[in-house]
C-alpha cells in the first residue's frame, strides 16, 4: 500500500513456444532475467507487470527470447499503456504537459511516440493513393522548411523531409511512394509553382497531371 503500486507476476506454463523470428515451435531453454513493464493504473495504483520471459532453442534461429503479447520488443510499457499515453499526448497542449500528467520522463514519452509512428507506418496501406498534394511548411526562425506529401483522398500525411530543395523533394516522393507501381498509380498532384516540386513530379510521377 505504501508505494501505491500493484505488481502482477506473470509466468509461462509448460509446453513448446513459438520462435519470434520464424514461428517454429521449440522447447524452452531457460528464462531471461526479470523485466518489468508499466501497465494502466488500477484504481489509481501504478500497475507493473513483471516476468522472466522464456527463451526457446529454435533449430534454425538458435536461442531466442519469445515474444510477449502485452508489450513491444524493446518497450518498458505495455501496449495498452502506450495507446493511452498517445491519446493523452495528442490531447495535451504540449509534450511537457502530457508527460507530466502521465508521470513520464521526456525521453520515455518521446520513445512511446516513436514506436507509435513505427506501428502506424507498418500498417499503412498506400496502394490506393491516386491524388497527392505536396507543400512546404516553415518552422523555427529564418528560412527553415519541411516538405510533406498528402494523400488527398485519404486525408493523411504520407511522409516528411527537411528542406524544400529538388533533392529533398525527390527523396520524399521515393520514401512516401516506395515502389514504381505506387508512383505509376498517381493520377494527379496539387502543388504550388515551386520549381523543385514540378521537376520532381515530372521525373518520378510519369502519369500525374
Amino acid at each position: 500500500m505504501e508505494p501505491h503500486r500493484v505488481v502482477i507476476d506473470v509466468s509461462h506454463g509448460p509446453g513448446k513456444m513459438a520462435c519470434p523470428d520464424c514461428g517454429e515451435l521449440s522447447p524452452q531453454r531457460d528464462l531471461a532475467p526479470a523485466r518489468s513493464w508499466r501497465h494502466l493504473d488500477t484504481m489509481n495504483f501504478e500497475t507493473i507487470i513483471q516476468a522472466r520471459v522464456p527463451r526457446c532453442r529454435c533449430p534454425d534461429c538458435d536461442i531466442k527470447t519469445v515474444a510477449i503479447p502485452w508489450a513491444g520488443k524493446h518497450s518498458r510499457f505495455t501496449l495498452m499503456f502506450e495507446a493511452f499515453a498517445i491519446e493523452v499526448l495528442r490531447m495535451a497542449g504540449s509534450l511537457e504537459a502530457g508527460r507530466l500528467f502521465l508521470g513520464l520522463s521526456w525521453d520515455s514519452a518521446h520513445a512511446i511516440m516513436e514506436r507509435a509512428v513505427e506501428r502506424g507506418l507498418a500498417k499503412r496501406d498506400i496502394s490506393e493513393a491516386e491524388h497527392i498534394g505536396i507543400d512546404e511548411k516553415s518552422f523555427l526562425k529564418g528560412h527553415n522548411y519541411l516538405t510533406a506529401p498528402n494523400d488527398l483522398d485519404g486525408g493523411r500525411v504520407l511522409d516528411v523531409v527537411q528542406e524544400r530543395t529538388e533533392v529533398a523533394c525527390r527523396e520524399l516522393i521515393e520514401k512516401a511512394l516506395p515502389s514504381e507501381w505506387n508512383r505509376f498509380k498517381i493520377d494527379a498532384t496539387a502543388v504550388d509553382m515551386w520549381p523543385a516540386f514540378g521537376n520532381s513530379i515530372k521525373a518520378l510521377l510519369p502519369n500525374a497531371s
